[in-house]
């Protein structure tokens, strides 16, 4: 993108960076809900999201609000739940961490007419701070049981007889950076309610921590 690290931005050049950014994230995400029922990672074979869906969903992330107004299992194939959805809920944690922080140094700098350069603070906290932290607490995650697969859901009969669509597909990676980063739009509808993205005690205990310290913050 021709990005110069070593440069800094004035308050202009770094809101018209986060702008720009956040829309092209914005049309990138919108783009792959309404194509989805031609895109890989859709073993269910579910259909595209209706426009005013998709738009709703694809500015609600971008912003960081997240409001879901879909159910999640029936709605999203799995390339959406990880390159549209989870994306943004690491670039726009990023992205609200990275205006803080140039917040903070227009503050402190009193002479000086930069305050940083968007892009480096967006990589950065992204690749340095969220996605090493979301990590280790994916593994853990899948540790309790939760799942992280790509398999199509599973069809199982109850004891009763009746039939039941289990929900498979790639959880604890989502799950992760929607509790640290204070995210709306769980993977499936009933959220924490769900057998699989809460399994044991110890999993609801480390899932309650990220939004407490922060909320504390």
């Amino acid at each position: 993108m021709g990005v110069d690290a070593g440069k800094e931005q004035d308050w202009k050049q770094y809101t018209f960076a986060m702008l720009l950014f956040s829309m092209v994230s914005c049309v990138f995400t919108y783009a792959i809900l309404r194509l989805q029922h031609l895109l890989p990672l859709n073993p269910q074979g579910l259909a595209a999201l209706t426009a005013h869906l998709a738009f709703n969903t694809a500015v609600s992330f971008t912003t960081n609000t997240n409001w879901q107004s879909y159910v999640g299992e029936t709605t999203m194939s799995y390339l959406s739940q990880m390159v549209a959805l989870a994306l943004h809920n690491f670039v726009s944690a990023a992205t609200g961490i990275a205006i803080a922080a140039a917040l903070v140094r227009g503050i402190s700098r009193h002479s000086a007419r930069t305050i940083g350069n968007f892009w480096v603070d967006l990589v950065r906290t992204t690749y340095y701070l969220l996605l090493p932290i979301c990590l280790v607490f994916a593994v853990f995650l899948v540790s309790q049981g939760m799942i992280q697969n790509f398999k199509a859901y599973t069809q199982a009969t109850t004891v009763e007889g009746a039939q039941q669509t289990i929900v498979q597909g790639p959880m604890a990676s989502q799950v992760a950076i929607k509790m640290l980063g204070t995210n709306g739009g769980g993977y499936v509808n009933a959220n924490a309610a769900h057998p699989f993205e809460n399994p044991t005690p110890l999993s609801n205990f480390f899932r309650c921590c990220p939004s407490s310290v922060l909320a504390a913050g």
